[in-house]
C-alpha cells in the first residue's frame, strides 16, 4: 500500500476551534431551512398565490432562502463531526474541500445571491414602468425568472470542479474546509466579484424605481390599472424586495468585498454575517408581507377570516 492515502495531520487541534459558529451554524441554519420550507410550501399549495407572479418571485426568494439555510446547516454538521472525531485537523486537498456537500452549495448561494436580486430587480422595474404589459405576462414569465439563474451556475461551476481537481494530490489545507480552500484563487475572486457587482447593479436599477415611486405616491396616481388594491400590492412586493436588496449589500456585499482584497482570510465573522442574511430576509418578508404572515400562522389567520367573513341568510 502506498503512503500517500495516510492520514496527514496539522498543528492545529480541534479542542481550540471556536465551538460556537458551530452551534450558530447548527441553530440559525436550522431554523431557515424549516421556516422558510414551510412558507415555500404553504405558498406552492395555495392555488391562488401560485398563479400571481408577484407571489412566484416571492416563492423564488423563500426556496433560495431554504438552500441557503441548508448551506450553513450542513456546514455546522461537518464541522461538529470533524471536532469529535479528531483531536487534529486532518490535511487534505483543494478537491477535497471542493467534494464536500457545504462547499457545494456555498458555490451555489455566491454566484445565484447577486443573479436572483437583479432578475427579481428587473421584475420590479418592468412591474412599475411598464404595468400594462407587466399584467399582460403569463404566469410562466415568474416562473422562468424563478428557475433561470439556477442554469447560469452551471457553467460556472465546471471550471471550478476541474481547477479543484488539478489540485487533487496537494494537501495542504486543514479539513474544515472553508470555500476560499475550495476553489483557485481567480475562481474564487471571479465568484465574489460576481455577487459584488450583481448586487451594486441592483442599486441602480431601484434608483429609478424609488423615484417614480415618489412621485406616484406624491401625485395620487396609481401605480397599476385596475384599483388601489393593486396600487398596495406594488408598493408593498417593491418595497419587500428593495429591504432584501438593502440587507444583502449589508450582509454579503460589504463582507465580499472585504475577502474580495483579502481573499485568504478565514474569520467565521464574515460567514456569520451571510448567515444572518437568512434571519433578516424572513424577518422582511414577514412585517411587510401580511400573506406570508397568514401563511406562517395560519390559525391567527382563520380566526381573522371568521370574524370578517359574513354569514349566508338561513333558508326556510
Amino acid at each position: 500500500m502506498s503512503d500517500s492515502n495516510e492520514i496527514k495531520f496539522s498543528n492545529q487541534y480541534t479542542k481550540d476551534y471556536d465551538k460556537t459558529f458551530i452551534i450558530l451554524y447548527l441553530v440559525e441554519g436550522l431554523f431557515i431551512i424549516l421556516a422558510n420550507l414551510f412558507l415555500t410550501i404553504r405558498l406552492f399549495t395555495n392555488r391562488q398565490l401560485r398563479a400571481q407572479k408577484e407571489f412566484v418571485i416571492i416563492g423564488a426568494c423563500l426556496f433560495f432562502d431554504v438552500i441557503f439555510g441548508i448551506t450553513y446547516f450542513s456546514a455546522g454538521v461537518y464541522r461538529a463531526i470533524l471536532v469529535i472525531i479528531y483531536d487534529r485537523f486532518p490535511l487534505v486537498s483543494m478537491w477535497d474541500c471542493f467534494m464536500t456537500v457545504h462547499n457545494q452549495f456555498f458555490i451555489l448561494i455566491v454566484v445565484m445571491a447577486g443573479i436572483t436580486l437583479v432578475f427579481t430587480a428587473i421584475d420590479r422595474f418592468i412591474c412599475v414602468f411598464f404595468p400594462f404589459r407587466y399584467l399582460k405576462l403569463h404566469i410562466e414569465y415568474a416562473y422562468m425568472l424563478m428557475f433561470l439563474p439556477y442554469l447560469i451556475v452551471i457553467p460556472l461551476w465546471i471550471p471550478a470542479a476541474i481547477g479543484a481537481y488539478d489540485n487533487y494530490s496537494v494537501k495542504n489545507f486543514t479539513m474544515n474546509c472553508l470555500m476560499n480552500q475550495s476553489l483557485p484563487l481567480d475562481l474564487y475572486t471571479l465568484y465574489r466579484t460576481i455577487r459584488i457587482l450583481t448586487t451594486i447593479a441592483c442599486i441602480f436599477i431601484y434608483l429609478p424605481i424609488f423615484i417614480k415611486m415618489c412621485i406616484s405616491i406624491y401625485n395620487h396616481t396609481k401605480f397599476a390599472p385596475g384599483s388601489t388594491k393593486n396600487g398596495k400590492r406594488l408598493l408593498s412586493m417593491t418595497k419587500t424586495v428593495a429591504m432584501i436588496t438593502g440587507s444583502t449589500i449589508c450582509l454579503f456585499t460589504v463582507p465580499d468585498l472585504i475577502t474580495y482584497f483579502s481573499p485568504m482570510i478565514s474569520s467565521n465573522v464574515l460567514y456569520l454575517m451571510n448567515l444572518n442574511k437568512g434571519v433578516v430576509n424572513l424577518f422582511i418578508f414577514l412585517t411587510t408581507q401580511k400573506v406570508l404572515r397568514d401563511l406562517m400562522f395560519p390559525g391567527s389567520a382563520r380566526k381573522l377570516c371568521s370574524h370578517h367573513e359574513p354569514h349566508e341568510p338561513t333558508t326556510q
